[in-house]
Order: C-alpha cells, then structure tokens, then sequence
C-alpha cells in the first residue's frame, strides 16, 4: 500500500552528456550532431565534445560501454532524439515517456554495444534521454543566459546545407554550443536541486515532491480508496480566466499576485487526511462545521461575478442559474455568504481535523528566492519553479494515462492490463489506468487551487476588472502594491490595448507591446494582432507535433505549412452581440439543470419551428 512518508534524500550521480542535432530542408534531413561530456574523453581525443556527419555513426557512439548508467540531456528532447532514430531500427529499442506530444524521456540498456530492453538488466546498463524543459520551460538562449554561456548568433546556413567551409564550420561550433549548454544547464538544475534538499527527478514537480518529503514532511499520510480520490478530482478545478469587458482599451492597470499559489499553501489550513469521514447526511451541518468537499445542487441569483465554476463542454464556466457541482466546503461557505442557495446535498466527505503541511516549505524556498534575487544568483529562478511545481503533484492523474510507445516494446501481458490501444504508425497510443501514488491526495490539490480563487475572487469584487486570468486582472482601480509573498504588484500601466476574450489580447505600455493569442504558434505583433482583428486567418509554418507526425507518416519536427482560422466570439460568459471592436461589457451564463439557458432556448425554437 502506498503511503506517504518523510523519505531520505539520493544524489544524482550519473555522467551527463548535451546533445543536439542540426537538419536542413525543412527538417527533413539529418546534417549533423554533437554530444558534448562534463569531462574530456580520450576515445574523443581528450575533448569535451564530438561530432557526427550521419546518424549511424552517433547511434553507434551512444551504444559504447562510456553511456552505460548516463543521463543525455537535449532541450526540446523530442526533436533531436526523433531527428536521429525516428524509423531507425533502434528506436524499437527504447521506452519512451510522452506528456501530450512532448517526450519526456526515452531509455533503453546497453550490451554488447547494443540497445537492449533485456529485463534482466540493471540501471547500471541504462541509458536515458532527458529534456531540460522537463524542468524549465526555456530554450536553449535563456538557458544559456542563466549559465552566463551565450548562445551563439545564429548561422547563415541554418536550416539548409552549407556553402563553404566557413559556413560548415559556423554551423559546427553552433551546434556544440547548444549541446554544451544543454548539459550544463542540466547539470546545474540537479545540483542546485540537490543543494535545497530534493533528489532530482524526471520532472520538475517530482522534483519539488521529493524536495517536500525529504525536508519538510513530519507525519505520515495514509491513502484513500480509489473511489474516494476519483470523486474528488472532479472538484478540482484550474485557474478562474474570464473577459468581463472587451474592445478597445485605454489607461488601465495590469497587476497580479506575487506566487498566489504559494501563498495560499503557506497561510491557511488543509484538510488531514488521516481523518476522513463519508456522511450520509443531507443537510449542510458538515459543510460548515469541517473541510471536505461535498457534491451539491446550488442556485445562484444572478450577480455580474459568480463564484463557482462548472466545466461544460470543456470550458470553466461561473454561471448563475441552477447547477451541480463538487466543491471545497471553503468555497461553499462563502456562496452562501453572497447569496448561493443549496438546494441539495448529494454526497460529503469531510475531515475532521486540519493541518498546515506546506508552510515551512513555503517559507524557506520564498526566503530564498528573495535573497537569490537579490543576489543576482541565477538559483532564484530554480526556488521559483519548486515553489509552483508541488500542489498539483497531489492532484496527479492515475485513470486512464495517455501515452506512445513502439510496437516492439509492448509484451503481449502489457497490452492485456491497457484500458486502450490503438495502432498509430511504427507506434501504439496507449492509456492504461495505474495504482494511486503514495502522495495522491487530490483534497489538497483541490484547497489549493479553491484559496487561490477565492483570494482572487475577494480582488475582484474591490476592483470590478474587465479582464483576469488565475493570478491577474486588468482594472482601473490604482491600487496598493507589494513585494510581499501573495500581495499585488503592478505589472504595467496600459496605455491602450485590445481585449477579444480569454488569452486573446493585445497591450501596449510605454512603447512595449504585449501580445497573448493561444493556440498560434508565433509570436505576432500589436500590427498583425489588429489585422488579425479584420481578418482572422493566421497563416505561419510550424514544427510538425509528434502526435500529428506519426499519424500522418511524416517525420515529427518536419517544418510545414499551416493556417488557424480564430473565433472572435467568446464562449465563457454572455455578450448582447459579436465582437465589434468598441467597448461591450458581458453578463455570466445562466444555468437551468446544469445546462446554459441560450442554449435551451435555441434547442426550442428549433423543435417550434420543425
């Protein structure tokens, strides 16, 4: 039975080796590759690095007996490890690890100078690939920034073949550049890990786990049935991000909360979940005497700010109306202070006692940052990551993980425990459901994300914003800021700017414009951001996802041509009419049996006039 415990802190001992690769036309095609040592070798002539003209060559490197129990670090690791053994016999000799289409990591055994996947072998014969964005979610220059090693300019050939052997050259010591930083930076981030009390692990957020067991866990936690976690994942719910107002913008303020998720973690109370208790009470006696989370039925008059949020078709909705949901009980306390009618409650579990299990590590690793801050020292940015890493560990999914792995790397055993399969090229498309891991404890995940709403939603109602997104707003109350862990700081002044809806905006303050459009993958500015006003068709070229790649047959990180035609109509909340440009102020959703009232309505005038 997983348990979760204090555990002892292990150093990260193995060699790392940087890794990259250059392709030219489109990505099609392999140029060249360099692995770059922590120390010199003397197969390579007493250098730190070497290069490879072809594939072969670098893929019989890595099968020498130097790799054996070695990390390879590259930063976007699906490109280079594709780049190099997507279609190559050995690739079937790897298990890979995907988040989305993002390879986490791949590894394989080495014997004989071949890849194995030969379960007898130990991890002193293992070979692993590693993303540096496992842990920070930053190229190769910002990396390089952070180490005080810059990357290089880029050169004139890259992305085609060289012309001349000057232009060769450029290209090469380009590329062992970005291999050098690649490993160093990897090195820094486990040693700086290791440093604060964390035993370095495959992400950054089991890295900050183990960081909290070994330092800062005192008690020992003991789990909840399968069931009982499941229900409560359905109450845990992300960051609240809604357009109150939309159009054209002039003088306003942008601020957010300095860590609001840390911040909540260190000054309240959590549920202990050794006391858990289920009630087959109806009424709201638990709701106000405990924490837990109940499954209820509730009214909401309508209110220009609704506080509880409902998923539906996908989105996080704050509707008023009749709905069901599953709340924290924090949450539920104050709907019915501002106005929230229960109608039923279907199911409690409650705690009977509380404890504050995050507050020493909150406080240590903020304290930290600050006087890393003001140090200049570049572990400020690790005790950042760590601090906002842990939360949503205890929220972990364990019901039905997606994943891809090569057809040759599934036992006829392994397919028999899978919830689904389903062939996708040279690879299965998985989901298998696991055990619960010791520290899945979604309660905790839950309050979290429910103080940090709440802290925003008491912002919200002082300062009446047309625009906020989970630890911001945009407003043009001018308020009082702080440095101070989870007070507001101001983060611009807005000179003017354009709101369309959730993460589709454009700002400009004091010459420095602000551009957010998700789902486009280039950075556009103020100008296109407008055109894109008047005509909503971006046309750009993009890397070809891992996913779409093998679905297709085309080689992963293939450039390709592309367009996205964008919606300027927002889906989260009410507006009298569609998006004109000009300033329009929207009203929440309303809600009948859980389903928005437009929409009834619509469905009815259809059914009238067949």
């Amino acid at each position: 039975m997983a348990i979760l415990t204090p555990t002892k802190q292990r150093p990260f001992i193995n060699p790392i080796y940087g890794f990259d690769i250059e392709t030219y036309d489109k990505n099609k095609k392999f140029y060249c590759a360099s692995l770059y040592s922590e120390k010199p070798i003397q197969s390579w002539n007493y250098k730190h690095y070497i290069m490879f003209k072809d594939k072969q060559s670098l893929i019989d490197e890595l099968k020498t007996k130097k790799f054996k129990s070695s990390t390879v670090s590259a930063t976007n690791l699906g490109f280079d490890f594709f780049g190099t053994f997507y279609k190559k016999p050995e690739s079937s000799k790897f298990k890979t690890l995907f988040r989305g289409s993002d390879l986490l990591n791949a590894f394989t055994f080495i014997e004989n100078k071949n890849f194995t996947l030969d379960p007898k072998l130990t991890k002193r014969h293992k070979l692993t690939f590693v993303d540096t964005m496992n842990y920070a979610r930053l190229g190769v220059e910002k990396l390089g920034k952070i180490l005080k090693i810059p990357k290089l300019g880029k050169p004139a050939c890259l992305g085609r073949l060289p012309k001349n052997v000057k232009e060769e050259k450029e290209l090469l010591i380009y590329n062992i550049r970005d291999s050098e930083i690649s490993c160093k930076a990897l090195r820094f981030l486990y040693n700086s890990m290791y440093s604060l009390g964390a035993s370095p692990k495959m992400t950054i957020a089991s890295s900050s786990m183990s960081l909290f067991r070994n330092k800062y866990l005192k008690d020992t936690y003991f789990p909840h049935k399968s069931e009982i976690l499941v229900d409560q994942l359905d109450a845990y719910f992300g960051g609240r991000c809604e357009a109150i107002g939309r159009g054209a913008i002039h003088d306003y303020y942008y601020y957010d909360f300095n860590s609001l998720y840390p911040s909540v973690m260190r000054d309240f109370r959590y549920p202990d979940p050794n006391t858990l208790r289920i009630s087959k009470r109806r009424d709201t006696a638990n709701i106000y005497q405990f924490e837990g989370i109940s499954d209820v039925t509730v009214y909401c008059p309508y209110m220009d700010y609704p506080l509880l949020p409902i998923k539906y078709d996908k989105k996080l909705l704050f509707p008023t109306g009749t709905f069901r949901g599953k709340y924290t009980h924090i949450e539920l306390r104050k709907a019915i202070e501002i106005g929230y009618i229960i109608k039923k409650v279907h199911k409690t579990m409650y705690y009977k006692e509380t404890c504050t299990p995050f507050k020493e590590f909150v406080d240590d690793l903020y304290n930290l940052r600050k006087r890393y801050k003001s140090d200049k020292n570049p572990m400020e940015f690790v005790t950042k990551i760590l601090l906002n890493s842990l939360y949503g560990k205890f929220g972990q999914k364990f019901l039905n993980r997606d994943n891809f792995v090569h057809v040759d790397t599934l036992s006829l055993d392994e397919i028999q425990d899978l919830d689904f399969i389903e062939r996708v090229g040279d690879y299965y498309r998985i989901k298998k459901t696991t055990k619960p891991a010791g520290f899945s404890f979604p309660i905790w995940a839950c309050y979290v994300t429910s103080y940090a709403r709440l802290k925003l939603y008491d912002a919200i109602i002082q300062t009446r914003p047309i625009y906020y997104d989970t630890d911001s707003l945009i407003t043009k109350q001018k308020l009082p800021i702080s440095d101070e862990l989870g007070k507001l700081k101001l983060e611009m002044k807005i000179d003017e700017g354009v709101i369309v809806r959730p993460k589709f905006y454009a700002l400009k303050s004091k010459g420095q414009e602000y551009v957010k459009l998700k789902g486009l993958g280039k950075r556009i500015t103020y100008k296109e951001f407008e055109n894109l006003l008047d005509c909503p068709l971006a046309k750009y070229t993009k890397f070809m996802r891992f996913k779409e790649g093998v679905r297709r047959g085309i080689q992963p990180n293939l450039i390709v041509d592309t367009h996205k035609e964008f919606s300027l109509n927002d889906q989260k909340r009410s507006w009298k009419s569609d998006f004109m440009g000009w300033f329009q102020m929207s009203e929440p959703f309303n809600m009948i049996d859980s389903i928005p009232e437009h929409l009834i309505k619509k469905k009815q005038s259809i059914e009238t006039f067949i």
